[in-house]
């Protein structure tokens, strides 16, 4: 496998972690990749996606460290829940049931953070951004969580609009951006439109949050997915704003993907020291993603070298 020559680390900033394979083969299963239309012979990792099949990979690609992104699933958890407190309750009971669903599903996203946050504690090879759902907590809440994680080394939050049903600028996001802010905390974000209803996630819809926050570490995922062309006019009205290139590298050829030489051409625009490999493993594996960074036409060895180590070391503080 082609890595980097200099001495540099290997870093994968976009990696999720489940507790079992069995767990990370459902999330793969659950989750429907749209936004960057026909499949063009896009390569899916076998691997489950827990720490064991995570470390093995790592062990043969020579990776330094893997920063994962942890996603907590809202609507699965939601549906446990309801299954679970529903059972003999009556028509009146109704509002106090959804009081108690709501409740438990926040429970679950508290206890599936320190979870990660636990394994990042006992494993040198992990760093972790925790997932944060707005819908769930009071501001004071998700401050207050936040800011305890980060006792543990938490490295800061991952946000999923989309899939978590809101904009980026929604205003109960506000806490999580000013204690981030304050602390140093990384925020990763998906990046992309939406598909159901007014969730969406484009890179014009970061503006605000920039303007607001301009000390925030802000990473947006996917170099902006199938909205990538609104990237470079964010990138240049904000330089504190960084990108990964998890999932779109993959799906280069699609018909709302950028080819690898327009991929190479987005990368020097916004900046090479602004650009960080992530794998979104285990959908994808991280040695072949290495593979297709290395294999970007025009980028000299020191810019393939930042891209795969280089600019996160210094973005996570490695």
């Amino acid at each position: 496998m082609p890595i980097s020559t200099t001495a540099e680390p290997l870093v994968d900033v976009h990696v999720h972690l489940y507790p079992t394979k069995q767990e990370g083969q459902l999330a793969k299963d659950s989750y429907v990749i749209w936004e960057y239309g026909d499949d063009p012979g896009v390569e899916f990792a076998t691997a489950g996606g827990d720490l064991e099949d995570l470390t093995a990979i790592y062990g043969k690609g020579g990776f330094t460290r893997a920063i994962v992104v942890h996603l907590f699933d809202t609507a699965l958890a939601r549906r446990d829940a309801t299954e679970r407190l529903s059972i003999n309750s009556k028509p009146a009971e109704t509002d106090a049931v959804q009081a108690e669903i709501q409740v438990a599903v926040g429970e679950a996203m508290l206890a599936s953070n320190r979870w990660i946050a636990s394994v990042a504690l006992n494993d040198p090879l992990v760093d972790v951004l925790v997932s944060v759902d707005p819908t769930l907590l009071t501001p004071k809440e998700i401050a207050d969580h936040v800011t305890d994680l980060a006792k543990l080394g938490v490295k800061g939050i991952k946000l999923h609009p989309v899939s978590q049903g809101y904009l980026p600028f929604d205003s109960r996001l506000h806490a999580i951006y000013e204690t981030c802010s304050d602390a140093g905390l990384v925020v990763l974000s998906h990046s992309g439109p939406g598909h159901h209803g007014s969730a969406s996630a484009k890179p014009t819809e970061f503006a605000s949050v920039l303007e607001r926050w301009p000390n925030l570490k802000l990473v947006l995922a996917h170099l902006g997915g199938a909205s990538w062309q609104e990237t470079p006019a964010l990138a240049k009205a904000f330089p504190q704003v960084m990108f990964d290139l998890s999932e779109i590298i993959e799906w280069s050829g699609a018909s709302s993907a950028p080819t690898p030489d327009l991929m190479s051409m987005l990368i020097k625009e916004i900046g090479v020291d602004r650009v960080m490999m992530g794998s979104d493993f285990p959908w994808y594996d991280p040695i072949l993603t290495t593979d297709r960074v290395m294999g970007l036409p025009g980028l000299s060895t020191q810019e393939r070298s930042a891209l795969l180590g280089g600019n996160a070391a210094r973005v996570f503080d490695i």
